[in-house]
């Protein structure tokens, strides 16, 4: 008999709290973004390695919050390391799973859209969208990937459309093309 009270009591719980998130969340729509809206939309933009991660509790949500050795720096205060939140994890026998969150690997370098959200904590712009994993080989060129994404997007003019479109190119390339939209956004360019 306790153990048929314990799982309805675990049950009713789960139930609560799924109430109170759905009821506590607001909807949200990921927005397509280009490049240039990545860089212009972020507080920090960085090239960092990942470490181990851990999920934390927000108010009704759970984040998973993982650490980055920031190794280069292309905007924002300069930093040596980063907590980065991505909503979404498990955390007390609670599992929570949202749409676009990317899926980063410990010690794998990545370059990161950020931005610091009223919360105080730092999260990736427009999510699967603001990740680049970054890959060195030798005296290669190194060269950055943003997998495609399997999660809807909205766009400006309100269709519908698959989430982070695959780009890859070398990472001077896009360095010049971030650098170049953060410039023309300063002398108040286009």
């Amino acid at each position: 008999m306790l153990a048929v009270f314990s799982i309805m009591f675990r049950f009713v719980r789960l139930a609560a709290l799924t109430a109170l998130i759905a009821a506590a969340s607001p909807a949200a729509t990921l927005e397509k973004l280009s490049l240039d809206e990545l860089a212009l939309r972020s507080t920090a933009i960085v090239i960092g390695r990942a470490g181990e991660s851990r999920a934390e509790g927000g108010g009704a949500l759970i984040f998973t919050v993982r650490p980055f050795r920031v190794e280069e720096q292309w905007k924002g205060e300069s930093i040596d390391t980063v907590r980065v939140s991505l909503p979404g994890g498990s955390l007390n026998g609670v599992v929570q799973r949202f749409g676009g969150v990317p899926q980063l690997k410990p010690g794998v370098e990545y370059l990161l859209f950020l931005w610091r959200g009223p919360s105080g904590r730092t999260q990736v712009t427009g999510l699967s969208q603001g990740v680049f994993e970054v890959l060195r080989s030798g005296d290669a060129v190194a060269r950055v990937r943003r997998r495609a994404g399997g999660d809807v997007l909205i766009t400006p003019g309100g269709s519908r459309e698959e989430a982070a479109q695959a780009l890859e190119t070398t990472l001077s390339a896009l360095s010049g093309r971030i650098k170049a939209a953060l410039g023309a956004a300063e002398v108040g360019g286009p």
